[in-house]
């Protein structure tokens, strides 16, 4: 007789299955009973544990956030100031390689939004670890960072091929690296 998963391993399982189908396929292709046949459960007890397709895509991005701002929160945690390039690549490895922004900007747009409030406060310690002349400066420089990413990583190449530069990972690496300059103080 096959062993019953608790609860909370059935949510976890339920959520890394529509984890991995939205990065392969994104948000239009997310059907509950794929997820269901992944995980071997039932449509019926996804729904139980999500209520709906988009709380289930809700729950997704916001994990995926979270992950992201406890990982931002640890680099601010670390011993000095904030590693500009390993900042970057922790923020382009959720948004873009994860394509976590292209998720949080259909959430973000769509009727499921996510919760009021839910990022508020999330990198209050993050701007203190930033080089920079005053903490609005430092908080200002990461908004541009964090934005220019997010961006990138929805319609970097696109914009790219707008201004006629090159796009492939060497070209949106040396952007990073541009940008780590803006927020480290240092020559790109």
């Amino acid at each position: 007789m096959a062993r019953r998963r608790d609860a909370a391993a059935t949510r976890a399982a339920i959520l890394s299955s529509a984890e991995t189908r939205l990065r392969a396929d994104g948000p239009a292709s997310l059907r509950l009973d794929d997820v269901a046949r992944d995980v071997g459960v039932s449509r019926q007890a996804v729904l139980h544990h999500f209520g709906s397709r988009d709380a289930l895509l809700r729950s997704v991005v916001e994990r995926a956030w979270a992950g992201l701002f406890d990982n931002l929160g640890a680099l601010a945690a670390g011993a000095g100031s904030l590693d500009p390039v390993a900042f970057l690549e922790l923020v382009d490895d959720v948004a873009r390689t994860k394509g976590n922004a292209r998720l949080g900007a259909w959430l973000l747009l769509s009727q499921a939004g996510l919760p009021e409030g839910f990022f508020a406060g999330a990198l209050e310690e993050l701007p203190s670890s930033v080089e920079s002349d005053t903490p609005d400066n430092a908080k200002y420089a990461l908004l541009l960072v964090g934005a220019a990413l997010f961006g990138d990583a929805i319609f970097g190449e696109r914009l790219r091929q707008a201004l006629g530069l090159p796009d492939g990972e060497e070209h949106r690496e040396a952007f990073r690296h541009w940008m780590a300059s803006l927020i480290g103080g240092q020559s790109a």
